[in-house]
């Protein structure tokens, strides 16, 4: 092994030192300027050595000791630790309500949401489902698109009772400054009309003129058939929220 091949390979080892049990390493993890040859080898070298854990052609999960002695992440840990360091990726589904505590349900297909395109792949045994939705995901919205992921397949996230959600809802709302809350209506009109009208009615208690602005924007003869949730919103009525079997 020459010096810079050498110099590499111990910039690597000790980079993965200072990463978290289970942390996702791929050769993007390191520096462009690194030689990818170099990089690639010197993965393949730690592996055989027990440090990480190979997961897939050029992906690598650093060893975490457990019990039965060392592992590594499981798909969903795995998945989940890459979209949050991702700026253009969600997660969906019910990963995401899982992830959120909103469900005790376990996902037997992992959902990313992202803009580019729709396709299925695999980690392991485990499906991982690419989904294209049309809001912009970016640093800013990423956090508020789950929100309003949540608020548009409410009636999906089976065991959970849907005035728990919808406090849930409230309070990460609540926890949002103006200019997020600002963000998050506009980012709401990528979505169908029943999520503005729900999103209208829960920031009716708590920024009255976004709540209107979201009124204006909905036709004034529909009717939104949102499932119970409609019975755990105050205003419902108003806002023409309906349960399917009213």
């Amino acid at each position: 092994m020459d010096k810079m091949k050498e110099k590499i390979a111990t910039s690597i080892l000790k980079r993965i030192k200072k990463m978290p049990d289970g942390a996702v390493i791929t050769p993007d993890s390191f520096p462009e300027s690194w030689s990818r040859k170099a990089i690639t080898r010197a993965l393949s070298r730690l592996q055989k050595k027990g440090v990480i854990v190979r997961l897939q052609n050029g992906i690598y999960s650093k060893s975490k000791e457990t019990r039965l002695g060392p592992a590594s992440s499981s798909p969903i840990e795995i998945i989940s630790m890459k979209i949050e360091q991702s700026q253009d990726k969600c997660l969906g589904g019910l990963c995401l309500y899982n992830k959120l505590g909103l469900t005790t349900q376990i996902p037997s297909v992992i959902e990313v949401l992202n803009n580019k395109s729709s396709y299925n792949t695999t980690l392991g045994n485990t499906r991982i489902r690419y989904v294209r939705i049309r809001p912009r995901i970016t640093e800013q919205t990423k956090n508020l698109i789950l929100i309003l992921e949540v608020i548009k397949n409410v009636k999906l996230i089976m065991d959970s009772e849907l005035k728990t959600t919808v406090r849930w809802i409230l309070q990460v709302i609540k926890g949002l400054n103006k200019q997020e809350r600002k963000l998050l209506v506009a980012v709401s009109m990528d979505y169908p009309p029943r999520v503005c009208a729900i999103l209208g009615n829960i920031l009716s208690s708590i920024d009255r003129s976004l709540s209107e602005k979201l009124r204006k924007g909905l036709n004034p003869n529909s009717v939104y058939r949102v499932g119970g949730i409609a019975d755990n919103l105050k205003d419902s009525k108003k806002w023409r929220l309906q349960n399917e079997s009213a």
